[in-house]
């Protein structure tokens, strides 16, 4: 199969190998792997992992292939956290959530880190873009973080939180008593109140 035809069969910019081999039924298994192998060497395909494959000229970056990658995920945490501009540090790893095992994937589009989140925690962003709300992220961050945070200013300051006024403390307090986790309670309040006080930037 010609690869112009195979794209054009494909549609989607990130497939599995069981979906190309639904696509070319009638290449051999082997020989389909064999023109997959030479397609990612003449650089028409990218390989992100074993069995999965973007067409480069498909995919628009790491925000769109994270969700996808390692399914069911939605990008949250120091990324999301990045992108509200409530943590101004670049995360040069994409940073999600999973029901799945944690997990981190090195990729020809970068670096994708994957934290387990109980399934009963799996909600609070956005269907289509796959980003968590503002205040859904910093629970996560609070909750998976927990260990080696403290409900302090200092705490805080080190880690430069800034536009803090912009956060729905009300829905952010709120999501923090669904995880049922004290501590999470006690560093989002604790948030709320740096990012009144005049330490916050």
């Amino acid at each position: 199969m010609k690869f112009k035809d195979f794209q054009k069969k494909m549609q989607k910019g990130i497939f599995a190998l069981s979906e190309a081999s639904r696509v070319a039924w009638d290449t051999a298994p082997a020989t389909l792997n064999l023109q997959l192998h030479q397609w990612v060497k003449s650089g028409e395909l990218l390989r992100l992992k074993r069995g999965v494959y973007a067409f480069p000229g498909k995919i628009s970056g790491q925000t769109e292939v994270g969700p996808l990658l390692y399914a069911p995920s939605y990008i949250s945490l120091e990324s999301a956290l990045h992108y509200y501009g409530l943590l101004p540090d670049v995360v040069f790893s994409l940073t999600l959530v999973t029901t799945k095992a944690t997990r981190h994937f090195k990729t020809a589009l970068g670096d994708f880190d994957y934290r387990h989140l109980k399934k009963d925690l799996f909600w609070g962003y956005d269907p289509d873009s796959c980003m968590a709300s503002q205040e859904k992220a910093m629970v996560d961050y609070c909750y998976l973080y927990s260990g080696r945070l403290l409900p302090t200013d200092e705490c805080w300051d080190a880690l430069r939180w800034q536009h803090l006024k912009e956060v729905d403390f009300r829905k952010a307090k709120a999501y923090a008593k669904k995880t049922r986790v004290r501590k999470v309670f006690e560093l989002i309040t604790s948030l709320e109140s740096y990012g009144k006080s005049k330490k916050n930037r």
